[in-house]
């Protein structure tokens, strides 16, 4: 079959136009019925195409997990990798996937998405932190570089290590080198490659880290190559630790998946194999014009090249105009109907996609320039410029695991210290937990949070009251390790 097919979208409409009369979840019956208003903005296709595991493919016994399986491998061509799966609840799932097989340790930066925590919390694997480094004009966090990892692996046996590619402003640290050097001990490489899906179609964005070697890597689809939200792919090259993913598959995912979502998947799979490197060249062509344009307002700036590998994540600030990144989202939306990615206290992210136009562009760009002009007319300060003084990361007295099935209790934050932590306690921004499950509170981490919160910089994760999470039964864990 060729990358030009899309097996499953058209076994899924073929089954909509034989006209079968289902007696068979789910309760719709592919018809909105009385729903009205919800086909008054959807139509009756999203209904039509939502069976539950039914499809029209008499080649293929109309086995909608065979049908799935073929499209799979189309995926797989198409990335370049030996397998790949559909996946239905982002990449989220595909990281618990791949970490909850996991019994060693797992080298994980500090900085990681939530769901790599999470998903260790579902393995039977110990974590070592990567603390993180950030950058000290634009304080955004950093990859983690080749001389920190070969530290951490050096005196440690480590099973497998879990990379992000691209963080989340685009930056990228040497993919090549950090998987080399894993790979020469022995080390799994798991990618979250969420923010990358559209490396492979552009010549001029960096290398995925599956060309680099990596055991895998999870991409979501929805966020840059246009399926719907919620779907994403998994694309692994270690046929042993993808059978053991399957199998995490096979538990942790609904046996209900909607053949929406995994039909749409694989028509923008189709798209992509015909109109990839097209549809991506002319996204990049946008989102340089885009920066160009904001680099020319006055009292505007972008984050610089060696900070932003992936130009599509359009980064920027008016800090020299005294307007935080936050404060830039708000009115956007509020004054200019318009919504960004993410803001940070200096930064905004506006992310470009093969959904924009050269219409979306000049209507971000004119709202900018617009704003700017505002600000300048006020004659407003400059934003104080700050340092990121994080504390050292705190001991680890009981893993994510334990510590997640562990009964739990709410004392007052200034009361912790030596206690251990039921909970996240993360500044956001930028995001990156400052004490996690199973940590102990050390006095500069509870001086860092309280002066957090004397700066009314929001800490997600704190109770009202400034209450924190903690294990209930902290004496076992500190009698276990003093």
């Amino acid at each position: 079959m060729t990358n030009s097919r899309a097996p499953f979208w058209e076994a899924l409409v073929a089954y909509h136009a034989k006209g079968v009369v289902p007696f068979h979840t789910p309760g719709h019956k592919l018809r909105s019925g009385p729903f009205a208003n919800v086909e008054a903005v959807l139509g009756s296709g999203f209904y039509a195409l939502d069976p539950s595991d039914e499809v029209e493919n008499l080649e293929l016994k109309h086995d909608f997990r065979v049908v799935l399986a073929e499209a799979e491998k189309l995926a797989a061509e198409l990335f370049g990798s030996r397998m790949s799966l559909f996946l239905v609840n982002g990449t989220t799932c595909g990281l618990h996937y791949l970490l909850m097989p996991t019994t060693g340790t797992v080298l994980v930066p500090r900085f990681s998405h939530q769901a790599v925590y999470s998903g260790m919390m579902l393995s039977m694997g110990q974590v070592r932190y990567l603390p993180t480094a950030y950058d000290p004009d634009w304080l955004i966090p950093l990859p983690p570089d080749v001389a920190q990892v070969e530290v951490a692996v050096a005196d440690t046996d480590v099973e497998a290590f879990v990379l992000t590619n691209p963080t989340y402003y685009g930056t990228v640290g040497d993919i090549e080198a950090l998987i080399g050097q894993a790979k020469a001990r022995g080390i799994l490489i798991f990618v979250d490659e969420a923010h990358g899906g559209h490396f492979g179609f552009s010549d001029k964005l960096p290398v995925s880290a599956l060309e680099c070697g990596a055991d895998a890597v999870v991409q979501s689809t929805h966020k840059t190559l246009g399926s719907f939200t919620q779907t994403s792919m998994l694309h692994a090259n270690n046929a042993f630790w993808f059978e053991k993913v399957v199998q995490a598959q096979n538990v942790l995912q609904t046996t209900s998946p909607s053949l929406v979502f995994l039909a749409v998947l694989d028509e923008v799979r189709r798209v992509l194999s015909v109109q990839g490197r097209d549809l991506v060249g002319q996204t990049l062509d946008l989102a340089m014009e885009c920066r160009r344009q904001l680099g020319s307002i006055p009292g505007v700036e972008l984050l610089p090249n060696h900070l932003q590998a992936d130009p599509t994540k359009v980064v920027f600030s008016l800090r020299k105009l005294g307007l935080t990144g936050i404060e830039v989202e708000r009115i956007l939306r509020l004054e200019y109907n318009i919504q960004v990615e993410l803001s940070d206290y200096y930064n905004v992210l506006a992310l470009a996609t093969i959904g924009d136009t050269m219409g979306s562009i000049k209507t971000l760009v004119s709202a900018i320039s617009d704003l700017a002009k505002r600000r300048k007319h006020v004659g407003s300060r400059p934003l104080e410029r700050h340092r990121l003084d994080f504390p050292p990361l705190p001991p680890i007295v009981a893993s994510l695991r334990e510590a997640f099935f562990t009964e739990k209790t709410a004392i007052d934050l200034e009361s912790a210290q030596g206690e251990i932590s039921g909970g996240f306690l993360t500044p956001y921004p930028p995001g990156v937990p400052v004490i996690a499950p199973g940590e102990e509170f050390t006095p500069d981490i509870i001086e860092h949070l309280l002066w957090c919160l004397k700066m009314n910089w929001h800490v997600r994760g704190l109770m009202p009251g400034q209450r924190v999470a903690i294990l209930k039964d902290n004496c076992r864990f500190c009698r276990k390790t003093r």
